[in-house]
């Protein structure tokens, strides 16, 4: 994945269950639009998700994504430093 790709529901489910190891996919990410707490992900959990969607997508995500509450907002700011990125 690349700063030219937008990031998935999909990619970010397959980060959340093999880094924090909460089962989801992206459909239920999509339409239920679980938090993390939801998922019991804590702050530990969530550092690193964000260090693997760093080393992912190839661009710095921030301290905001690390203080995500959920993976919709964590979508959002990735998406938007992708587009700024391209």
């Amino acid at each position: 994945m690349s700063a030219s790709t937008a990031l998935s529901h999909e990619a970010l489910a397959e980060v959340i269950t093999r880094c924090a190891g909460a089962r989801t996919d992206g459909a239920a990410l999509r339409d239920t639009r679980p938090t993390f707490a939801d998922l019991a992900v804590d702050s530990l959990g969530l550092l690193g998700i964000v260090a693997e969607l760093e080393q992912l997508l190839g661009i710095p995500l921030g301290p905001d994504a690390e203080q995500c509450a959920s993976p919709d907002e964590l979508l959002h700011i990735a998406n938007a430093l992708l587009r700024s990125a391209a």
